[in-house]
C-alpha cells in the first residue's frame, strides 16, 4: 500500500515546511519503501522534489510530476506541501510516481489505496474525451475527480484514503473509503492543517499541541476499545471516519467534513420461498467470485491469509480456480498460503487450514506463534499500531504478515469482513430468536431454536443472553455497576477516582442485542466493530510493507447486494452464513463449509499470558513511572499479581493486565 501526508500553513509561508514534510514522510516509510515524492507550493511556484528514497527512474521522467530537485535543496518559503510513500503493485514504472498531477498541474493527488474498477472507469472516461499516459489507477482517480468533482466517490469500488489539491478552486479535498479499510488522520488549528496515514506522522508537525486523551485510555482499559471516537489516544488528532470526506477552503481556512455514503439495508424480514433463496445463493456466488477476481490484479506476487475458516477458505479456493483457468503471473505455479500456527489446542486452526491446502495444492507457510516471542515484539507492534494492543491476536496477525514478506509476497488477500457481512457471530442468533418471539413468528423460532446444533451458539448462550439483556434494560445504573464489579474482577484495580468516572459506562448485555438481524449486521459493518478489525489489519500488514486486500469488506457491489437480502437468508436452519455456505458448495471442502464452531482470529491468550506472567510483571514494574494518569491502582495490581495468574476464574483480570502493559508501552513510546 502507501503512505500519504501533507501540511498547509495559514499564517505565513514557512521555510521549515520541507524539513517537516520530510520527517512526516520518514515516519511512513514502512508503508511505502519503493518510492518517495514531494510537491511544495508557494504563491509563485511549484517545486516537485525527491529524495534518496525516490525511484531512480522517476527523476526527470517525461511527466509534469517528475521530481527535479532533492527536497533538501528547497528552502522555501512554502505554504503547502504534499508527500507520498509508495508500495508499487500496479504500473511499477516511474509513471505511477506520486504526488501525481493532471496535464496543466492544476490538480495534484496523493493516495493510499487501490481502485479495483479502474479499467471500467477508464473506458467511461475515455468515452468522455479523457486521455491517459499511464496504467496507474491513480491517474484514473485523478481524471474521475476532474470529470465529476466530489461525486467521483460514487463511482469507486475499492479501498482508499486520498487528498487532492485543487489549485483552481484553491481547496484541499480528501476522502476515505466507505468502510474504513484505509486510514486517514488530521489536525486543524489556527496555524495550520495537516493530514497523514498514521498518527505518528502528524507528531512530527511542530504546530501540533497534543497529549494523552484520558477518555480514550478509559475506553481501552475498561472496555477494550480503541479509536471509538474521532479523537483517539492523541489529543487534537482526529480520525476521518469511513464514508466521510473533507473540504478545506485555503482562502477562508474553513474545514467542512461530511458523510458521503450511507449503506442501505432491508429492514423488513421477509420469508421468501426456496426459489428466491436459490437465486440469492447464485447471485452471492457470482459476486464473491467477481470481488476476489478484481483483487487479484497485480504486477507483484499475491499470497493469501488462510485460517481454515469459511471466509479465507473461500478466497483461496476461488483463487485456485482462477489460477487454473488463466494462470496469472502474480499467482505463480501454485498459490502461497499463510497460517498462524500456535501452541495447539482448540484455538489452533492449522488442521482446518490443511484441508484447504490439500484441496488446492498450495504452498503452505506457517507463521509460528509462541508466547516467548510476545514481549520482545510488543514495542515495535505498539509503535506501528499507534495505539495499545487489545489482545494477542494482533501479535499472531503480525506474524502472518512477517512470514508473507519473508517469502516474497507484496499482497495478501484476507477474509476480514465476512462475519460482519454474512452473520458469523453468536450475537446474531440472539437477535434472530428474540425478534421471532417479539414478532409472533413462533414456528420459525421453534425451528431455529431446535437447529442450534448447526450453529456456534447454543440454548445456554441464548438464555444467558436474555438474562443479560433484561438486566441491562431494567436495572438502575447503581445496581448495574455493583453487578459489573462482581463479574469483572479487573475493576478492582481501577483507582477510586476512576471507578466514579466509569459509572454507567459498562453494558451488562455485552455484545448481545435485541436489534433485528439486518439492523445489527449494519451496525457491525458500518460502525465501530469492522473498522476496529480493519485498523489492526492495516497496521499489521503495513509494518512489513504488505498490501492487504479484503474483498468481503470493501467490494461495494457484493456488500450492497447482501444487505438488500432478508435476514432469514443469512441464518437458516441454524446455520450461520447460510448464503455463503451454500454459495461455496462445490468450491471449498465440505468439512470447512459445514463447520459449526466459530473461532475468529483466535489465540490461546489465557495459556500464553500465564506462561509469560513473570516477564509481564517485571516489564510493568519498569514502566509504571511513565503512568501519571491516576486511572490504575498499579500497587494493588502488582501486589495481587500471583493470585490473578493462578486462579482460572480471573481470566478477565489477566486480559486487563495485558491491556495495561500495552498502554504503558504506548505511553513510553510516544510521550
Amino acid at each position: 500500500m502507501c503512505g500519504i501526508a501533507g501540511l498547509f500553513c495559514y499564517e505565513k509561508p514557512s521555510t521549515d515546511l520541507p524539513q517537516t514534510l520530510r520527517e512526516m514522510s520518514l515516519r511512513l516509510r514502512h508503508r511505502g519503501p519503493d518510492d518517495e515524492g514531494f510537491v511544495l507550493f508557494s504563491e509563485e511556484q511549484i517545486q516537485v522534489a525527491g529524495s534518496n528514497h525516490t525511484q531512480s527512474s522517476a527523476w526527470n521522467a517525461p511527466f509534469p510530476y517528475a521530481p527535479v530537485k532533492q527536497l533538501s535543496e528547497l528552502n522555501g518559503p512554502f505554504t503547502l506541501g504534499l508527500a507520498h510513500r509508495r508500495l508499487s503493485v500496479i504500473d511499477l514504472t516511474e509513471a505511477g510516481h506520486q504526488p501525481m498531477c493532471n496535464a496543466d498541474q492544476t490538480l495534484w493527488i496523493v493516495c493510499n489505496g487501490e481502485i479495483y474498477n479502474q479499467l471500467e472507469l477508464k473506458q467511461e472516461l475515455q468515452a468522455l474525451g479523457h486521455t491517459f499516459r499511464t496504467r496507474s489507477d491513480m491517474e484514473v482517480l485523478l481524471k474521475a475527480y476532474e470529470q465529476w468533482g466530489v461525486r467521483c466517490l460514487d463511482k469507486l469500488n475499492g479501498m482508499w484514503s486520498f487528498v487532492i489539491y485543487d489549485k483552481k478552486q484553491h481547496l484541499l479535498f480528501g476522502a476515505r473509503d466507505r468502510f474504513g479499510v484505509k486510514p486517514l488522520y488530521y489536525f486543524h488549528n489556527q496555524n495550520c492543517f495537516a493530514f497523514a496515514s498514521e498518527q505518528k506522522s502528524l507528531l512530527a508537525v511542530p504546530q501540533l499541541s497534543t497529549g494523552v486523551n484520558r477518555a480514550a485510555v478509559y475506553e481501552h482499559l475498561l472496555l477494550g476499545q480503541v479509536e471509538l471516537r474521532e479523537e483517539g489516544f492523541f489529543q487534537n488528532i482526529l480520525e476521518l471516519k469511513p464514508a466521510h470526506s473533507f473540504t478545506l477552503d485555503l482562502d477562508t481556512h474553513r474545514l467542512g467534513v461530511r458523510k458521503y455514503y450511507n449503506l442501505s439495508f432491508l429492514t423488513q424480514d421477509e420469508r421468501p420461498d426456496q426459489v428466491k433463496y436459490n437465486d440469492a445463493v447464485e447471485m452471492v456466488r457470482e459476486k464473491v467470485i467477481q470481488a476476489i477476481d478484481l483483487r487479484l490484479a497485480s504486477e507483484v506476487p499475491v499470497g493469501f491469509c488462510l485460517s481454515g475458516g469459511i471466509d479465507s477458505s473461500s478466497i483461496v479456493c476461488i483463487a485456485e480456480n482462477i489460477r487454473k483457468e488463466r494462470a496469472p503471473a502474480q499467482l505463480s505455479s501454485k498459490l502461497h498460503t499463510f497460517t498462524a500456527v500456535n501452541t495447539g489446542g482448540a484455538s489452533d486452526e492449522a488442521g482446518w487450514a490443511k484441508q484447504v491446502v490439500d484441496s488446492t495444492g498450495s504452498e503452505w507457510h506457517h507463521a509460528h506463534c509462541v508466547p516467548e516471542d510476545i514481549l520482545p515484539a510488543l514495542e515495535q507492534l505498539v509503535y506501528h499500531q499507534d495505539v495499545p494492543l487489545y489482545s494477542t491476536s494482533t501479535f499472531a496477525q503480525s506474524r502472518v504478515m512477517k512470514a508473507a514478506r519473508e517469502n516474497g509476497m507484496t499482497i495478501l488477500l484476507d477474509g476480514q469482513g465476512g462475519d460482519e457481512l454474512f452473520s458469523g457471530y453468536q450475537t446474531f442468533y440472539t437477535s434472530l430468536l428474540w425478534n421471532d418471539l417479539r414478532n409472533g413468528h413462533f414456528t420459525n423460532f421453534l425451528h431455529e431454536f431446535s437447529s442450534l446444533k448447526n450453529s456456534p451458539a447454543s440454548s445456554g448462550i441464548f438464555f444467558r443472553s436474555l438474562i443479560k439483556l433484561a438486566a441491562e434494560n431494567t436495572l438502575s445504573a447503581g445496581v448495574k455497576d455493583k453487578l459489573a464489579s462482581r463479574y469483572r474482577p479487573e475493576l478492582a484495580y481501577f483507582s477510586k477516582d476512576a471507578r466514579s468516572q466509569y459509572s454507567g459506562l459498562l453494558n451488562l448485555a455485552g455484545e448481545f442485542s435485541t436489534l433485528p438481524v439486518n439492523n445489527l449486521l449494519h451496525q457491525y459493518f458500518t460502525g465501530y466493530y469492522l473498522k476496529n478489525l480493519l485498523r489492526w489489519e492495516d497496521r499489521c500488514s503495513m509494518q512489513y510493507s504488505i498490501e492487504s486486500r479484503t474483498p468481503f469488506a470493501d467490494d461495494i457491489n457484493l456488500i450492497e447486494a447482501v444487505f438488500s437480502l432478508p435476514s432469514s437468508f443469512k441464518i437458516r436452519h441454524g446455520w450461520s452464513k447460510a448464503l455463503l455456505r451454500d454459495a461455496m458448495k462445490g468450491i471449498i471442502p465440505d468439512p470447512i463449509r459445514l463447520r459449526t464452531d466459530k473461532l475468529g482470529f483466535a489465540t490461546p491468550q489465557t495459556e500464553w499470558l500465564i506462561q509469560i506472567n513473570k516477564e509481564m510483571k517485571e516489564t510493568i514494574s519498569g514502566l509504571i513511572s511513565h503512568d501519571d494518569s491516576g486511572i490504575i491502582n498499579h500497587q494493588k495490581l502488582l501486589k495481587e499479581w500471583d493470585t490473578i495468574f493462578s486462579r482460572p476464574s480471573l481470566w478477565k483480570a489477566r486480559d486487563f493486565a495485558f491491556r495495561y502493559l500495552n498502554f504503558l508501552i504506548w505511553k513510553k513510546q510516544f510521550f
